[in-house]
């Protein structure tokens, strides 16, 4: 299946864009070998050195591999770079509220998983409710001592532990890239307490939601956690 020629205008990002397509429509799955740059370069009618530059990039963001002497595959999504996706989170124009949002659809996601999960016994999902058992008491303690970076790194747990929970690789990618972000949020939204006991309280009680077996419950109180961080947060920014 032969390809319109690329226009010398920005022509590795055309590159990419192809290469992009071709993975795209199953033409090349994880494992596959693609093309060698003599026959990228003639499919698309262009110089090998923008095939090579093109290569050399998604090599870099994990995307392909290319092996001496056996030529370049396609790699598992879990070798993908999460540089990609901080670098478009730094440079980009989003606010710290879509951040949020992205970061409150996966973790309502897992939860809602969770919930199922642990209403049906599974021993994975108690695992996870002790786990998150655990990190609430250290947030008790953390409070009574006033230890404001120990609360903010068991803030994170808490929610990392949901987002593991769902063992979806994607999700905890994302999460793990999005650490220094929430960081931000979190001490930022932490810092508008005057009583560090709630945040402890308020996590405790969506502990009791995800316990109730019940995802109504679940999600009505993470919503309401998530519109609490918001509105901490623009109390914040007054």
């Amino acid at each position: 299946m032969a390809a319109d020629h690329i226009k010398q205008q920005t022509v590795v990002a055309q590159v990419m864009g192809e290469i992009r397509n071709l993975i795209a429509s199953n033409a090349y799955a994880p494992g596959d070998k693609i093309p060698t740059e003599k026959e990228l370069a003639e499919k698309f009618g262009i110089g090998r050195s923008s095939i090579r530059e093109a290569i050399k990039i998604f090599n870099y963001l994990g995307v392909l591999q290319s092996r001496a002497a056996l030529g370049t595959f396609v790699q598992d999504r879990s070798n993908i770079s999460t540089e990609a996706l901080t670098w478009s989170l730094l440079l980009g124009s989003d606010e710290l509220e879509d951040i949020i949002d992205m970061r409150g659809s996966i973790e309502l996601w897992c939860l809602v998983k969770l919930v199922d999960s642990y209403r049906e016994g599974r021993q994975s999902a108690q695992g996870t409710v002790a786990e998150l058992e655990n990190i609430v008491r250290d947030m008790e303690e953390a409070s009574k001592e006033n230890r404001r970076e120990t609360l903010i790194d068991d803030d994170y747990r808490f929610h990392f532990a949901i987002i593991k929970s769902s063992s979806t690789p994607l999700f905890i990618s994302i999460y793990e890239t999005l650490r220094s972000f929430l960081h931000h949020e979190i001490k930022a939204s932490q810092d508008d307490y005057d009583d560090t006991s709630l945040i402890y309280k308020e996590h405790e009680s969506l502990l009791k939601a995800i316990k109730s077996g019940q995802k109504s419950t679940i999600m009505l109180d993470y919503i309401n956690h998530i519109d609490n961080i918001k509105m901490r947060l623009k109390h914040r920014e007054k």
